[in-house]
């Protein structure tokens, strides 16, 4: 790394990328016919497994057990362990409503998504992210009792909580009717820091499960769609924002951020996720040139090397 000496110990960062499936994405944005295309896994998961090796950058990939019942999955599922990279897991079928479900609906969820991705991986998976970073304290108390050391799903940010607000109530007014809910708006006041949460509520401090809350600095958050919208120039400056103001950085991608229309092919109707619509290299880029900012001053870490006091 390229940081200063008095950089190098304190500051750190790392990198997740949640393996959702095409077929998530119709559900979020009410669209029927949902594909059953493993796009994600095969094109996405490889472009970003061949950036992070070229920037000698160790990630966690947030997986969803039932993938590994695809063909070809569980090879790609060890090629990443192989390469040194950790499995985190997504739960067992990327349900948006694990909050809302009946307590033993959600442990199976939780525990179910752990044992059959460490079974398929022939790897240990310490991590869980809830799909659409929807959580609570019920939730939380399944992720520690079914064995997983840390959780990545709080995401304390403002705007892109009003944002996923606002297209949700448009696409009421429309007729249609996403999959994905609105969690607690409580994630808006959680600590921007790693910290180890209350038993009783996930968004504040306590003595429980470590919590990697996703990156956001100055109101932007650190993930993958946020960098595609702002721009190489913009992104960079974000990401050197985040940097130089946090010990630790948690920055986010979905398997998606490096899919096209054009590029893969896809179905012409998810031009209405907007990233999509870029193409693959333009993204790349973007992408490369944040990780390089975030590694001149600080050191990736995978989520399970990383301790919390």
């Amino acid at each position: 790394m390229t940081g200063s000496p008095a950089d190098a110990p304190t500051r750190t960062a790392s990198v997740g990328v949640d393996v959702d499936s095409l077929w998530h994405y119709y559900r979020i944005h009410g669209l029927p016919g949902e594909t059953t295309a493993n796009t994600a896994w095969r094109e996405g998961v490889s472009r970003f497994v061949e950036l992070f090796g070229a920037l000698g950058i160790p990630a966690t990939f947030y997986c969803v057990a039932a993938d590994v019942e695809i063909p070809g999955n569980v090879d790609r599922l060890r090629a990443l362990v192989a390469a040194g990279h950790e499995i985190g897991n997504h739960s067992l079928n990327h349900r948006y409503d694990l909050t809302r479900m009946a307590p033993e609906d959600r442990v199976v969820e939780v525990g179910q998504g752990r044992y059959r991705l460490e079974m398929a991986a022939e790897a240990p998976v310490f991590g869980f992210r809830a799909p659409g970073y929807n959580t609570d304290a019920g939730l939380m108390a399944d992720v520690r009792q079914t064995g997983h050391v840390y959780d990545s799903s709080v995401f304390p940010c403002a705007p892109y909580y009003l944002a996923k607000a606002g297209v949700m109530g448009a696409m009421t007014l429309l007729g249609r009717t996403s999959r994905s809910i609105l969690g607690s708006p409580l994630a808006l006041t959680a600590p921007r820091e790693p910290y180890r949460m209350s038993d009783a509520d996930p968004h504040t401090r306590g003595e429980g499960l470590t919590q990697f809350p996703i990156g956001v600095a100055a109101g932007v958050p650190l993930i993958g769609t946020a960098f595609t919208a702002l721009g190489e120039r913009a992104a960079v400056a974000t990401a050197e924002v985040a940097v130089r103001l946090r010990r630790h950085v948690t920055l986010e991608f979905h398997a998606v951020d490096l899919l096209g229309l054009v590029d893969d092919t896809l179905d012409p109707r998810l031009a209405v996720q907007p990233d999509l619509r870029v193409p693959v290299a333009k993204k790349r880029r973007i992408f490369e040139a944040v990780l390089k900012t975030v590694a001149r001053r600080a050191k990736f870490v995978r989520l399970c090397d990383l301790k919390v006091g």
